[in-house]
């Protein structure tokens, strides 16, 4: 499996190895990489330079490159017939056999060994070039299946690869953990783990306690200093429980301190053999980045005097942002780390002119906060590789080591709601990143396996989580009632919501709804394997629309059906809800490509603006988003039409996420514009297209008119306190059109409440949107 600097194989022998893109540093890359492989390993080690010859066809000894044949694999070199020559584009392939200066030699300390040793300083041992040998008779000598490392040439045969930066350091053995495989597994599937888990303190006696029923032995870590920078732990024995836990009560008060666990298990069925991995406690509050260890601390619950209050799901405008996108170039004097950390953000808010408190949504959905797998504070990711779900993000806090994010991130929570922004947070339950702390406790129970025992991948990240167990459902929804209770976060969107299942996701809103009955749930509805049933639709539960966006988009470049976004404007585009709400309609969000790259290329630019017919495009739909009944979201910085240069997949470019406040007085006209119909959509007149419930088909009259344009009237319901009858005028196509007009219209005042032109109802502009109201 090809990876992050480098990919990992497998033998026959419960042997693996991790071909690395560059020589090993000592660090855990290769522990990562078996990992992202989907695997279980111990005793890494490098091979020694008779492995790492044979297996790359050359290695590095000294000042000197060896370039190595092993007889035994080639029978005709076994029988001692033939000589063998190095053949490469530097010597002219072919041409070199029979040349004493390319000959390999026999090694008398090496049984079945030829080698050739050249400068490592020779020009061409200078960059990275294919290479072959070849007999004495014209014979190419291919690579085995041993050597990993090879190419397919231009006739289909294949080469062995040199690269100056791989001395032969860049290959790392190690044996194969299979663990306890699905050995008395049965059993704990369906089990529901009771009780608290993680740290807890009662008077002078802490409490630890962890979720591994088939672990041979788990032993407490625990560093009696909270601040050494190498912290030493002393190891403290638990206790093996029947329902699966274990758990060790210390006679004195951890907080603050360091705490990891050492998790035993057997290697395989079969033996006696164990292994030892040292994991981060999947309930810890805090960790020290990725790799831990945990924080032993207690987290309060606020004491506000005022709660924030939800806004109705009708009347919600979601803004999806990223915390380091908002605020690395943000207009106020921010030191390099307040830029990256919640409290950057939090400072940021106190100013008059922050972007979130001029654009008019009421909610903001922060991409992933949970603690991910970013290798440093400095590594930029948008958080979708989730190592803890309890713990705030280490590398968007002050100081990792004492926990700060905690405060810091309940800081920013209170001042967005101060602001009357709704807190919504993305989390991604489906999968976890690395490491895998949850796969040492028990792979299979945690991890969902086929039947060949290997992780499944309906997520594209390899380890999807086994959301049927019991103790995976514990897990997820203590952790959200965590976010609820002690951060009064307001909503969750869940990545890939349908491999968390619609069993786990009924049962997390049974639970919070018991303790926020307006609580805001979003889901993905899709993952590789297929999207969530329809079931869902008798849920609180919101879904993502790519129906949404993609007929907007049709629509928008003058395709598409006009029927559709007639639907749409009625909250019915998805024909299974039941709800109007249940839609979040959007044009794009952090994934693919924005709104703006599919109208146009970057090439299209100029003077920092897009041609104006993608401007009026995406000033047309984002009109028709924001005019439909459901949950609009908008991505931060489309209101300025942010591009990413073409880039389909910006997961860890920094530097195209990145909002760029500048460009607001190239593109002000539509910043402003989306303004006005966020302003609009929340007054009293866009009550119409706030709707808790369907309207019935009969306050709706349409009229379909030439390119694709049409008329629509809305009747509010006729028992309503504020009876309004408003007209809607599309007209997608580049030139003026006179729109045909119901009878109801006829003798009417007509006022335009929204929109370009309104010199006369029916007249609308190429590429616009205009709602009237009118009153007798």
């Amino acid at each position: 499996m090809c990876s992050r600097g480098g990919y990992v194989c497998r033998d026959l022998n419960n042997k693996g190895f991790v071909f690395l893109d560059k020589d090993w540093d000592g660090g855990r890359l290769p522990e990562d990489l078996v990992e992202e492989a989907g695997l279980a390993g111990t005793s890494f080690c490098q091979i020694n330079e008779y492995q790492s010859a044979r297996m790359n066809g050359y290695t590095m000894a000294g000042e000197k490159v060896r370039f190595s044949v092993d007889t035994s694999t080639y029978s005709r070199l076994d029988s001692g017939e033939s000589k063998v020559f190095l053949a490469c584009e530097f010597n002219e392939w072919e041409k070199a056999a029979g040349k004493k200066c390319w000959e390999l030699t026999q090694n008398p300390d090496e049984n079945n060994i030829l080698n050739l040793s050249i400068k490592r300083n020779t020009g061409f041992l200078e960059k990275p070039f294919p290479f072959k040998f070849i007999s004495g008779d014209g014979v190419w000598l291919e690579p085995t299946a041993s050597v990993l490392r090879n190419e397919q040439n231009e006739v289909g045969t294949k080469n062995f690869l040199f690269n100056h930066l791989r001395t032969g350091r860049d290959i790392i053995a190690f044996d194969l953990v299979e663990g306890p495989g699905k050995k008395d597994l049965s059993h704990w599937l369906d089990y529901m783990p009771e009780g608290q888990f993680g740290f807890t303190e009662t008077n002078d006696e802490s409490c630890f306690r962890v979720f591994a029923p088939r672990a041979v032995n788990v032993e407490l870590l625990l560093s009696q200093s909270a601040s050494n920078s190498e912290p030493v732990f002393d190891r403290y024995s638990m206790i093996y429980g029947q329902d699966g836990s274990w758990e060790v009560i210390l006679p004195f008060r951890c907080q603050g301190l360091f705490y990891k666990y050492s998790v035993q298990q057997i290697v395989r069925d079969g033996e006696s053999k164990v292994y030892e991995k040292q994991v981060v406690d999947p309930y810890a509050r805090a960790l020290d980045g990725r790799n831990g260890p945990g924080l032993a601390i207690s987290v309060k619950p606020p004491t506000q005097k005022h709660p924030f209050q939800t806004p109705a799901r009708e009347d919600l405008v979601i803004l999806e942002a990223h915390v380091r996108d908002l605020l690395e170039k943000s207009p106020i004097p921010l030191t390099k780390e307040e830029r990256m950390e919640f409290r950057g953000l939090t400072q940021w808010l106190d100013s008059e002119n922050c972007y979130l408190r001029k654009l008019g949504v009421n909610a903001i959905e922060l991409q992933p906060v949970q603690e991910f797998d970013a290798r440093s504070k400095e590594e930029y990711h948008w958080g979708y590789m989730t190592v803890n779900f309890f713990a705030p993000c280490s590398s968007y806090s002050s100081n990792s080591r004492n926990g700060s994010a905690i405060p810091e991130f309940k800081a920013l929570v209170d001042r967005l709601h101060d602001l009357d922004l709704a807190v919504i947070v993305d989390v991604v339950y489906n999968h976890v990143g690395i490491p895998a702390h949850l796969s040492f406790l028990d792979r299979e129970l945690y991890f969902s396996t086929d039947e060949n025992g290997n992780l499944s991948n309906h997520s594209g990240c390899g380890n999807d989580i086994h959301a049927e167990t019991g103790a995976v459902r514990k897990l997820v929804i203590d952790s959200l009632l965590s976010l609820v209770t002690d951060f009064e976060i307001d909503g969750f969107r869940f990545d890939l919501g349908e491999l968390l299942g619609l069993g786990l996701l009924s049962k997390v809103e049974k639970e919070l709804l018991k303790i926020k009955p307006d609580i805001i749930l979003i889901a993905e509805p899709w993952s590789f394997r297929g999207r969530l049933p329809t079931e869902i639709r008798e849920t609180k539960y919101s879904l993502w629309s790519d129906n949404c966006r993609e007929k907007l988009l049709e629509f928008a470049q003058g395709h598409g059906d006009s029927n559709e976004i007639i639907d749409l404007l009625k909250g019915r585009l998805d024909k299974q809800n039941l709800y109007p709400w249940q839609s979040i309609n959007y044009l794009e969000s952090h994934d693919d490509f924005t709104f703006i790259d599919r109208l146009c290329s970057p090439e299209d630019w100029s003077h920092g603006r897009p041609p104006d017919l993608a401007v009026r495009q995406s000033k047309l739909a984002i009109a028709l988003l924001l005019l439909s009944p459901g949950i609009p979201m908008i991505a931060s910085g489309q209101d300025y039409l942010r591009s990413k240069k073409g880039v389909q997949n910006t997961y860890q470019r920094a530097d195209l996420n990145a909002l760029d406040y500048d460009l607001f007085q190239k593109i002000e006209d539509v910043h402003e514009w989306i303004k006005i119909l966020l302003s609009f959509r929340a007054s009293s007149a866009g009550e119409l297209f706030r709707l808790a419930e369907f309207l019935p088909d009969q306050n709706y009259t349409a009229f379909h008119g030439e390119n694709n344009s049409f008329s629509l009237v809305l009747h509010s319901r006729e028992n309503g306190p504020n009876f309004q009858v408003l007209v809607i005028l599309v007209n997608p196509s580049e030139v003026g059109i006179e729109i045909q007009l119901p009878e109801c219209c006829e003798g009417k005042k007509a006022t335009l409440l929204l929109g370009e032109g309104g010199e006369r109802l029916g007249s609308v502009p190429s590429i616009c949107v205009q709602v009237w109201k009118l009153e007798n």
